[in-house]
């Protein structure tokens, strides 16, 4: 068989996708409230917007994926905008075939995460000149100040991703397809952007406070340490010590937030929640 059969060839006989990591062996359940976190659709809606760069995979002329690396800014609905050369090979590829994938990733905080556990999300649509740019170029400009210097380049436009539909992956385990019309309508998070910062300063200067929220909020009693691992406008995420197994813990707050600036007595109310549970 030649290579082309190979690669070619009809995928009808391959196995079909395993639906759990592991041979179905299943982690512990989360503890607290998991009805708490962030739909999918949020939560990719908030990635797009939290990031600026991503690779854009467009096809060639022999249907063979061609990646390359774009700068980006989200319109109202989230649909990725771009500001690309003729010239380049990637804007060849799509004025013959407007089909592409644009892959946006979580930032790493750490140097040594595994990247297969961290935020992902493949939006999967058709490239669209923008015939108005002067809809889109305050705000890619805003994003991208240095493209100032060839934006009026003749050769240079705006296009568009035209989203069909969203691959969100959270991590091991979490992932699912997200329809165009709900990735549109969710909102970014509020907190996103002050959500680093607050995790930091929790773990820094209040382990106690978590520990307190994994113990007393989220029925995790025996729990020897816990770590927050993320905030959001629903609540918090922990990750929790045990002496059988590290946990994962939700616990939501009594109302969604809508600023950051609603965090910090957010979490000193759930402070003031943990405490009185323990008496």
């Amino acid at each position: 068989m030649t290579t082309n059969e190979t690669t070619d060839r009809a995928v009808d006989d391959e196995p079909e996708r395993p639906a759990q990591h592991g041979g179905g062996e299943a982690g512990p359940p989360i503890a607290g409230d998991p009805s708490s976190f962030p739909s999918d659709a949020e939560l990719a809606r908030t990635l797009c917007w939290q990031r600026s760069r991503a690779t854009l995979s467009t096809l060639t002329a022999d249907g063979f994926p061609f990646g390359s690396v774009v700068s980006y800014a989200p319109d109202d609905r989230g649909a990725p905008v771009v500001l690309v050369s003729d010239m380049a090979e990637h804007t060849v590829n799509a004025r013959r075939d407007r089909r592409a994938s644009m892959l946006i990733t979580a930032a790493a905080s750490d140097g040594d995460a595994d990247p297969l556990g961290m935020a992902r999300c493949t939006l999967v649509g058709h490239l669209e000149l923008v015939d108005d740019a002067g809809s889109v170029r305050e705000a890619y400009l805003e994003r991208h100040p240095y493209a100032g210097y060839y934006v009026d380049f003749t050769d240079f436009a705006f296009w568009r991703l035209d989203v069909a539909q969203i691959r969100y992956v959270g991590g091991f385990g979490h992932m699912s397809w997200v329809s165009a019309d709900g990735y549109a309508t969710a909102t970014v998070d509020p907190v996103a952007d002050a959500a680093d910062g607050i995790v930091e300063h929790m773990n820094d200067d209040h382990a106690d406070a978590n520990l307190l929220y994994a113990t007393n909020l989220a029925g995790l009693t025996d729990a020897t340490e816990s770590t927050m691992t993320g905030i959001d406008r629903y609540g918090v995420t922990l990750r929790v010590t045990t002496p059988t197994a590290a946990r994962l813990a939700r616990v939501p707050f009594p109302q969604p937030l809508t600023s950051a600036d609603e965090a910090r007595p957010a979490v000193i109310e759930l402070l003031q929640q943990a405490r009185a549970a323990a008496d």
